[in-house]
C-alpha cells in the first residue's frame, strides 16, 4: 500500500509492489545463495555476511522494481514529482544527510518479513487483490465514475495537509492497491511545511498527534481495533516492524450501503465508539496517533465498498463544506496531495 518515491514514505501503510515482492524475492534468493554456499562450497557464513547477503539482495531487487516501474510510467516525470520533494524532512533524519533514509527505511521494511502478524496481513492483502480484480475486471469504470449516496465532510477540524492522495495514477496514495486507490494520508504542517516542532524525535512534537478525528458522515460502527501502542524511532524513517496491525488502531464505519469509511493510525485507547454504535457526522471518533506502519504520525482515511479492509474496493470520494489552500468551496470537490484543506464548520457534535 505505498508510493514508490523514497522521499515521500513518511505517511503510508505499505503497498505490496513497494516492498512485499522484493522481500519475498530476497527471502528466496538470499536463502538459496546461503544454502548453496554451505552445501556446495562448504562455506560457513558469519552473522555479518549473512546480513550483508540478505540486505544486498533486497537493495538490488528494490532498485530493479523502482527502475521497472519508472520505465513503465507514461506520465510526465516533472508533473508527477511529489510536492513533498520540496518539503523539509523530519529533523532527526535530515541531520544525518539526505541518503540516511536509505539506511533506516529499507532495513526496517526488510525486518517486517520476520513479523508473522505483518506477513499474514500482507498475504491477506494480496489474496484480496485477486478477489477485487475478479469483481471489477468486467466493469472497472463503475468505480472510477462512482457517485456516493451520502455527503462527506473532512474527517477532522482545523487545517490539515494532504501528504498522499488523489484520483489519478500520478496523485494516488497507492494506485496499484485497489482497496486504497483513492485513500488519503493527512498531516498537519506549519507555513514551511514542517510537520513538527522542536527536534521531531518525539511523537508529541508532531502537530497532528493527538488531534481530534471525527466522522465524515453519519453511520454505524462495524469494526474497531484498539489497544496498540505508538511506533518507535519517530523522525528517523523507521517503519515499526514490530507492529501487530499495518493500520494500527482503526475504526470502520458503514456510512451508506456499499460505503464504508476507514480511519487508521489512531491513538491507543482514544477510540470512543464501539461496534454497533450509531455516529453522527462530525462526531468525535478518536485521536490521531502513530500506531501501525508509518514513519510519522498521520491520519489514513479512505472509503471502500465493503466491510473488509482486505477484500473491498476503494471508492473515490468528494468532500463538502471545505476550503482548499484558503479558498472556500461550496460544492462537492476532489482534493489532491499537496493541498491544505479545512472543514468550514468547526462545531463538533456530541
Amino acid at each position: 500500500m505505498q508510493n514508490s518515491d523514497e522521499h515521500n514514505q513518511s505517511s503510508t501503510i505499505t503497498e505490496p509492489l513497494g516492498w512485499f515482492y522484493p522481500v519475498i524475492f530476497t527471502l528466496i534468493v538470499a536463502t538459496a545463495i546461503n544454502l548453496s554456499a554451505i552445501y556446495w562450497l562448504d562455506f560457513k557464513w558469519s552473522t555479518l555476511l549473512d546480513f550483508a547477503n540478505y540486505f544486498g539482495v533486497y537493495f538490488l531487487s528494490s532498485w530493479f522494481v523502482r527502475r521497472y516501474n519508472s520505465a513503465n510510467n507514461t506520465q510526465d516525470p516533472e508533473k508527477d514529482l511529489h510536492p513533498a520533494y520540496s518539503w523539509p524532512m523530519p529533523a532527526p533524519i535530515f541531520r544525518l544527510g539526505k541518503f540516511a533514509p536509505i539506511f533506516t527505511y529499507y532495513p526496517s521494511i526488510l525486518l517486517s518479513i520476520l513479523n508473522p502478524f505483518l506477513l499474514y496481513q500482507q498475504i491477506k492483502q494480496l489474496v484480496g487483490q485477486g478477489i477485487i480484480n475478479g469483481r471489477i475486471k468486467h466493469s472497472p469504470e463503475q468505480f472510477a465514475n462512482f457517485q456516493s449516496k451520502t455527503q462527506y465532510r473532512l474527517p477532522f477540524n482545523n487545517e490539515w495537509l494532504i501528504y498522499h492522495g488523489g484520483h489519478t495514477p500520478a496523485t494516488s496514495h497507492s494506485w496499484n492497491v485497489l482497496t486504497q486507490r483513492y485513500a488519503y494520508d493527512f498531516v498537519m504542517a506549519d507555513e514551511q511545511f514542517s510537520r513538527h516542532k522542536a527536534k521531531g524525535n518525539q511523537v508529541t512534537d508532531y502537530y497532528c498527534y493527538g488531534q481530534e478525528i471525527v466522522a465524515a458522515a453519519d453511520g454505524e460502527v462495524v469494526k474497531v481495533v484498539d489497544g496498540l501502542g505508538d511506533g518507535f524511532a519517530v523522525g528517523y524513517f523507521v517503519v515499526d516492524f514490530l507492529a501487530r496491525e499495518m493500520a494500527g488502531n482503526y475504526i470502520i464505519i458503514k456510512h451508506a450501503e456499499g460505503e464504508y469509511g476507514f480511519y487508521a493510525h489512531l491513538l491507543r485507547h482514544s477510540i470512543a465508539p464501539k461496534v454497533g454504535d450509531k455516529v453522527s457526522q462530525g462526531q468525535l471518533l478518536g485521536m490521531c496517533g502513530f500506531s501501525g506502519n508509518g514513519t510519522e504520525p498521520h491520519l489514513h482515511f479512505h472509503l471502500q465498498d465493503g466491510e473488509s479492509f482486505y477484500r473491498s474496493m476503494g471508492l473515490p470520494i468528494k468532500f463538502n463544506d471545505l476550503s482548499i489552500n484558503g479558498e472556500l468551496t461550496k460544492n462537492e470537490c476532489i482534493i489532491e496531495r499537496g493541498s491544505r484543506v479545512k472543514h468550514n464548520q468547526v462545531e463538533l457534535k456530541s
